[in-house]
């Protein structure tokens, strides 16, 4: 009798322990989950512009040099002490404006002729030629006011990082006044350099760069 009981026990020991087994695996396999992770970073900075526009005044001057191989006494034939001038056998040329920058975008430049350029006290005489150069197109044999209506406009684009003081290259401005173009002109002349009030020039240009988007 007490054989049976014992029997009784273990059996009822194992039942035990298989079903602890069995929800130890359900428990398990309940708990049990897929799981992904990922991260990601990424940083910007404001694209780069540091363009600057500065007029070039070098068009005018106070000394040019000398034609006149005969003339020895010094190398220019011109020289002011009060400020740029300019007189029969001078000429000069430079670049419209300064421009410099390597902006991160592209870019785009225009220019426009200023409502202040003007021809002051020359009596309808205009003994100075112009010329404008566009892209390395030059159109020459122009009058004050053509020079200006062929600045008046101008754009030029720019592909991102391009360094811009190319664009100084790519629009340029040039004059001369001839030397003793006739008996009647030479009279002419004359009479603007002994003026009470000198004849003056004003060149007022601007440029713009901006970015395209």
């Amino acid at each position: 009798m007490a054989q049976t009981k014992n029997d009784r026990t273990m059996r009822l020991a194992w039942i035990l322990l298989a079903f602890a087994l069995i929800s130890a695996v359900l428990v398990s396999g309940t708990m049990a989950k897929y799981v992904t992770t990922a991260s990601g970073t990424d940083t910007a900075r404001v694209a780069a512009w540091g363009v600057n526009v500065a007029g070039d005044g070098a068009l005018f001057d106070t000394n040019y040099a000398a034609d006149d191989s005969t003339y020895t006494l010094t190398a220019d034939s011109v020289i002011s002490t009060a400020g740029n001038v300019v007189a029969p056998g001078t000429s000069g040329t430079a670049a419209a404006f300064t421009i410099t920058g390597t902006p991160e975008v592209a870019t785009r430049v225009t220019f426009a002729a200023g409502a202040g350029s003007a021809l002051a006290g020359w009596g309808g005489y205009e003994p100075i030629v112009w010329s404008v150069t566009i892209n390395g197109a030059t159109t020459s044999d122009l009058t004050f006011d053509q020079m200006l209506a062929a600045l008046d406009g101008v754009s030029l684009d720019f592909a991102p990082n391009t360094n811009l003081s190319a664009a100084a290259t790519d629009v340029a401005v040039a004059w001369d006044w001839p030397f003793s173009t006739g008996a009647a002109n030479d009279i002419l002349d004359t009479n603007l350099g002994n003026a009470a009030t000198p004849a003056t020039i004003t060149l007022n240009l601007a440029a713009t760069v901006t970015q395209i988007d």
